[in-house]
């Protein structure tokens, strides 16, 4: 999933694991969901760690997609190729240039799936590394992250990608993207020194990677967002995508600055965290240098695909009494059949299938799943 972010562009497989417990996925006309015993589970920058029950049907449904196109291939159904290009960590082995299949409408980035079986095996993970990484993220709660753990997570291949270039106006709603091992940095994969340089011609300074690496593009409008051409003449450093990334970026720094300014003018209804201290401001605010905010009963933040709800409660309020319903445009959280929190008219659109809540002490943690990942949410509510 992607997870980058345009401020901190350190690949997941360089991040800590972090927790969370007793995660469940609802639909607006599930039941409340019991609280089970609770687990570690790994996430690793940028992916969701599901209960065992979310785990399965998430991988059947990978599997079911990956299926359809091969079924597809074989009746003969219409279907489109497009390049993408391999980078191996080997520095003197040639770049290679690739080619996919997909559907002919087959929408969305294809490669984190192509690619996964890429990424299966290649070493075990060091433990030592995986606590190293989980107590510098997660403190005492970073014991109870194992080796066990993040193997059964990543056992059959797992893509992350890394953002060198966002879909814009400017670059005719291209975004280039990197797609690496996940856990490459912790199976002790060697150093992808050729990567490390592309994404500093790009503007990302002193990001490291490891392990075999692929380069793709996306394009996402004209509507649907679909994996597109990328050749090995783009990693000419001539290309147009290539010597304009750099100010891209920073123009899109720049934008998200401005935008904090603009809600900071606005009475502080939205506050933006933009510093880069990982600190909340005055209204709220995230680490991730994304737009954030807060509002009477609750505050949210966001990644580039995931919506993070956390709604105040009554301390000692407990599992069995909360229901979270989704719907692509509302999140509504009860209890005890009490609406405590009910958003009509999100920003934009989630994926009610693919969102999840937590219990906290005094909060529900609410994760919602964007259905472009590629928007990012200036508010939490969109205007009427």
């Amino acid at each position: 999933r992607r997870r980058a972010h345009p401020h901190t562009p350190t690949p997941t497989s360089h991040s800590a694991p972090r927790t969370r417990e007793n995660a469940r996925t609802m639909s607006d006309s599930d039941e409340p969901i019991a609280a089970g015993d609770k687990e570690a589970w790994l996430r690793a920058r940028g992916v969701e760690i599901e209960t065992p029950e979310d785990r399965v049907r998430i991988a059947a449904e990978k599997a079911a997609a990956l299926a359809a196109r091969t079924e597809a291939l074989e009746r003969g159904a219409p279907m489109r190729a497009f390049k993408y290009v391999m980078i191996p960590c080997d520095d003197d082995a040639p770049f290679v240039e690739c080619e996919a299949r997909c559907g002919l409408d087959e929408a969305g980035d294809v490669l984190p799936l192509e690619l996964k079986s890429r990424f299966a095996g290649g070493g075990e993970v060091d433990a030592s590394k995986v606590k190293a990484q989980a107590m510098r993220t997660l403190g005492e709660q970073g014991a109870g992250v194992s080796k066990e753990a993040i193997m059964r997570e990543t056992k059959d291949g797992s893509t992350e990608t890394f953002a060198l270039v966002r879909p814009s106006e400017h670059n005719g709603w291209c975004g280039v993207y990197l797609y690496l091992d996940e856990v490459g940095m912790l199976k002790g994969l060697p150093p992808n020194r050729r990567a490390g340089r592309l994404a500093m011609e790009c503007g990302f300074d002193g990001v490291n990677f490891f392990g075999d690496m692929f380069i793709g593009r996306v394009q996402t409008k004209p509507a649907p967002m679909r994996s597109v051409d990328f050749k090995l003449s783009d990693l000419d450093s001539s290309a147009p995508w290539m010597r304009s990334a750099t100010m891209e970026n920073v123009e899109y720094s720049k934008g998200l600055k401005e935008l904090e300014a603009a809600m900071g003018r606005n009475g502080g209804m939205q506050t933006i965290n933009m510093d880069g201290s990982g600190g909340a401001s005055a209204g709220g605010g995230n680490a991730s240098n994304m737009p954030s905010g807060k509002a009477d009963g609750y505050r949210w933040e966001q990644t580039e695909d995931e919506i993070e709800l956390i709604v105040d409660v009554p301390r000692g309020t407990t599992s069995k009494s909360v229901r979270v319903l989704f719907k692509p445009r509302q999140v509504v959280v009860k209890i005890n059949d009490e609406t405590v929190c009910d958003i009509e008219r999100l920003y934009d659109a989630v994926r009610p299938d693919e969102c999840t809540w937590t219990m906290g002490p005094d909060e529900v943690c609410v994760s919602m799943a964007k259905t472009d990942e590629e928007n990012i949410w200036r508010a939490l509510v969109a205007d009427s």
